[in-house]
């Protein structure tokens, strides 16, 4: 923190730009829940970012409250967009919420309910949940799962192209940072396959290779 702070100093910078790369597109979220099983992670609810060229990120969360965790890991891990657009509940207009917003230099927009705006999400949530839900189905793989098919549907939802006007052609991903994506760990194995996987911490060299199921791409 001290050296950002005499980087900050030294070349006229803000903790925004060390921190987090701008993103020239709108993002759209929602939040929704399980109401049946909590997922393997203790997931209840996840909380839904789309952007207006149709790229998804989904972050689990346990509670309403941890929306403004959810916010800043969006943001550090994808990048602080020109807009965030929120529907009226208090957890995603909060004092918190302002302040980290307007410190990353992100407009903060509450929608009324029942607005076009606010279908969009709706609208990439029941896509999301159709396609889980064909994937949990035709693998028979458990409910507590959900969580990790979210994240690796909503993946896969923003590494295809498809026909919306404003891609030109390109993919969700390509359209809105700028660059390709890695689509090789969504091609090689499908939700819930078998896999042989490297047991790092095994005792003995033959124990390396453990039989497991793939339930999507890890994080670096």
């Amino acid at each position: 923190q001290d050296a950002d702070a005499s980087l900050s100093r030294r070349f006229g910078t803000n903790d925004r730009m060390l921190r987090y790369k701008r993103i020239d597109s709108l993002f759209y979220t929602d939040t929704f829940y399980s109401k049946k099983v909590v997922s393997k992670r203790g997931f209840s609810m996840m909380q839904l970012f789309v952007s207006d060229k149709g790229f998804v990120k989904v972050y689990g969360m346990k509670s309403e409250r941890e929306f403004i965790d959810a916010l800043k890991l969006f943001c550090k891990e994808v990048g602080a967009p020109r807009a965030i657009i929120v529907d009226p509940h208090r957890s995603q207009k909060s004092n918190e919420v302002k302040q980290f917003l307007t410190k990353v230099e992100t407009t903060l927009r509450v929608l009324e309910e029942s607005t076009q705006h606010a279908d969009r999400a709706e609208l990439y949530i029941g896509l999301l949940k159709r396609g889980v839900g064909k994937d949990m189905r035709e693998t028979n793989s458990p409910m507590k799962l959900w969580c990790y098919a979210c994240e690796r549907r909503a993946a896969i939802m923003t590494l295809t192209a498809n026909n919306l006007f404003q891609l030109e052609g390109q993919n969700p991903y390509l359209a809105t940072l700028g660059e390709m994506g890695d689509i090789s760990n969504l091609c090689q194995f499908g939700w819930y396959e078998w896999v042989y996987f490297r047991q790092h911490t095994a005792a003995f060299p033959y124990q390396k290779e453990v039989l497991g199921r793939c339930l999507g791409p890890t994080k670096n």
